[in-house]
């Protein structure tokens, strides 16, 4: 499925990794992980080593994960995946499934940075765009 943000996010970078694919926008990665993966930080390094590639330490980025497949994740691991992005301004999910959705209250224990909801795309990347104006 191809994403259509908005106007000032274009798309830079591709990468289908073992895990998922990982689209890299100006300021904004769009993961996509595969059925059935199990993510945690041993294998988010080599996305996480591409966003440092990609963006540097100080370019501030939001991640979006766009729930298309069912996975599961470590949620013991989010404090340590984000320490390694000061630059990391906030995190969406994007899911149709209302359940998935639900998740979130969990993750939020865990990402001590502004997340948002939602079940498409567009509007996580309206959301994403308004969390970097404002420098959050």
């Amino acid at each position: 499925m191809e994403i259509i943000p908005s106007k000032t996010q274009k798309l830079i970078a591709e990468h289908k990794l073992e895990i998922g694919k990982f689209l890299f926008y100006n300021n904004v990665v769009v993961a996509e992980f595969h059925e059935g993966v199990h993510v945690t930080k041993e294998n988010a390094v080599e996305p996480i080593y591409l966003s440092q590639k990609i963006y540097g330490e100080y370019k501030p980025i939001i991640y979006i994960s766009h729930r298309l497949n069912s996975y599961s994740s470590d949620t013991m691991g989010y404090k340590d995946v984000i320490a390694m992005f000061p630059n990391f301004k906030g995190f969406a999910i994007v899911s149709k499934n209302k359940y998935r959705r639900m998740l979130v209250n969990l993750e939020k224990l865990f990402i001590k940075k502004p997340i948002g909801v939602f079940d498409n795309i567009e509007n996580a990347f309206s959301w994403a765009e308004k969390v970097l104006e404002n420098g959050s």
